[in-house]
């Protein structure tokens, strides 16, 4: 027998006038072992589910499914079987189906997760989410998945460790736009990024890098960082140079073409996008090779003021901000420490990449 047959339409009608914005209404909480039992002695006295709402302050619909979570047979002495109201069963099920929502949040993170997390946080300047895949990875005991880690942070439950240890999350001062902007005082030469073929744009293959500047703080000397970053594979090569210019662009170049040899500079460089700098202007340099003056790559140069057109490299550079924060003096950084960030960089698991590393993306794209 279905409760529901119980239930007539009138008395449905009279526990929906129970509106929400009545006094009597309670919501927002669940029915407690008192409110059971006085609804198994309304139910028992011939109340109908309407008046139970009314006397108990809920709706009826809670009421009608409470009488069914709490439904149970019951066997008269002519063996016929009638559907009553259980208050003692209606609890069991209610809390059977709280402890079946998952467990809450550990109250306690394991003490060797708790270091691992921290040590790869605060020392070794990883993300949450490359933390949690080295632990699954490693199949360590405690470990968790990046939500919980940032749980944890939020809750101030790994010492050492908050937000502002976070590099995407630490806090960051306002951006103030200008009304005006100046015009661009030189026009970009050679071919605009619209030109590019559409394997550059896809990713579909390797040896299509962005190249751009970190400049040194205003009034902190004129040295800069040029910075090229590999558009599949997100591997960053990162020199030192004196002062922003055409010729301190152009003598990284040569000198990397000189390292590799033409035919190697030609094949993993075969296509560079810059900004409208100054010292990216002369095409003509940037594309002829130092060995008899033979093309050794295409340059193209994106809209002005369109930074995330070249968003692999603007991301790179972020991260070259991990070390080198601005308004820095970059001259007083060492030929050694730009290349222990760079090794850090191009060693990073990356979400993008599967967790793996620029470093093996490129290298295994080299080697096909």
């Amino acid at each position: 027998m279905n409760l529901s047959s119980f239930i007539t339409t009138k008395e449905r009608d009279i526990g929906m006038g129970l509106k929400e914005g009545s006094a009597y209404l309670r919501k927002g909480k669940h029915l407690n072992r008192d409110e059971r039992i006085q609804i198994e002695g309304l139910w028992k006295a011939g109340y109908p589910p309407s008046q139970v709402a009314l006397i108990l302050g809920r709706h009826v619909r809670t009421i009608e499914r409470e009488l069914e979570r709490g439904r149970v047979e019951h066997l008269n002495s002519d063996l016929t079987r009638l559907a009553v109201y259980n208050a003692d069963r209606a609890q069991d099920v209610h809390d059977l189906n709280a402890s079946a929502k998952g467990p809450p949040v550990k109250l306690k993170i394991h003490s060797a997760a708790e270091e691992i997390i921290r040590l790869h946080i605060v020392h070794k300047r990883q993300a949450p989410e490359v933390v949690a895949a080295l632990m699954k990875s490693a199949k360590m005991e405690g470990a968790v998945c990046a939500k919980t880690i940032y749980t944890y942070i939020d809750k101030g439950w790994i010492q050492g460790v908050s937000n502002e240890t976070l590099w995407e999350k630490r806090k960051r001062g306002k951006k103030h736009k200008s009304l005006f902007r100046k015009a661009k005082r030189i026009s970009a030469p050679g071919h605009g990024i619209g030109d590019r073929p559409a394997e550059v744009e896809a990713r579909e293959e390797a040896g299509h890098w962005e190249i751009d500047l970190v400049a040194s703080g205003t009034g902190q000397g004129t040295a800069a960082l040029l910075t090229l970053v590999e558009r599949k594979s997100r591997k960053m090569i990162v020199r030192k140079i004196a002062d922003k210019t055409q010729r301190a662009v152009q003598r990284v170049l040569n000198g990397i073409e000189r390292s590799m040899g033409a035919e190697a500079f030609k094949a993993v460089f075969k296509t560079l996008t810059a900004d409208n700098g100054g010292e990216f202007l002369d095409v003509k340099a940037l594309e002829c090779s130092v060995f008899g003056g033979s093309h050794r790559t295409r340059v193209y140069y994106a809209h002005p003021y369109s930074s995330w057109e070249r968003g692999t490299n603007e991301n790179g550079n972020r991260m070259v901000r991990r070390f080198v924060p601005k308004g820095s003096d970059i001259s007083k950084f060492t030929c050694k420490q730009i290349a222990s960030f760079e090794e850090w960089i191009n060693n990073y698991p990356r979400k993008i990449l599967g967790f793996r590393t620029a470093e093996e993306m490129f290298i295994q794209q080299v080697a096909a």
